[in-house]
């Protein structure tokens, strides 16, 4: 009787394992994964367009004080001199960079609605700090940071050239500030 009960089980199990090699089969042949109306992919809505690995500088302003950064094949540098920098500020600077490729403003402020105010009300004359990243030689973005709302999750941030003001999650400016700390060190 034993015999008998284990035979469907097996069947069972054998099947289940050539539906499986069918699927990786058609997966391997297609060169994709099946798409299901669940699945939602991930398209990056931050104020930095390109994507983080073709930053290959970055600048960083506070005040009077300003460093540079460039990626090279092994890794992030302080210029001049190709320095290397510690592994905490390199995690930092990555961090920042893909920040601001993926995270979307909370708000975009017209400069209608916050012209008459001005900057300074925004923290942003003068800016806090600065952070400008470029691909070669080609300046992408530069980025002004000023100040937290009064819940401490918000920020405001300019981008020279343009006219909004941006409303930001705090973790995009504070990731920044991180890398300011580490850098002086």
């Amino acid at each position: 009787m034993a015999t008998t009960v284990a035979r469907p089980g097996r069947l069972v199990g054998i099947g289940g394992a050539l539906a499986a090699l069918a699927l990786l089969t058609a997966m391997a042949l297609s060169g994709r994964v099946p798409e299901s109306g669940q699945l939602v992919r991930f398209v990056p809505a931050g104020v930095l367009p390109e994507a983080p690995a073709q930053i290959d500088r970055v600048e960083l302003t506070a005040g009077a004080r300003r460093w540079v950064f460039a990626r090279k094949a092994d890794g992030w540098s302080v210029e001049p001199g190709s320095r290397p920098v510690p592994a905490s500020l390199a995690t930092h600077l990555d961090d920042s960079i893909k920040f601001m490729h993926v995270s979307a403003p909370i708000r975009v402020l017209a400069r209608t609605e916050w012209a008459p105010q001005g900057l300074r009300e925004f923290g942003l004359d003068p800016p806090a700090y600065s952070a400008t990243v470029f691909k070669g030689q080609r300046r992408l973005l530069a980025a002004n940071f000023g100040a937290q709302n009064p819940q401490k999750v918000l920020q405001y941030m300019r981008i020279e050239g343009q006219d909004e003001l941006y409303v930001m999650s705090r973790f995009v400016g504070a990731a920044w500030e991180q890398a300011l700390v580490e850098a002086g060190r």
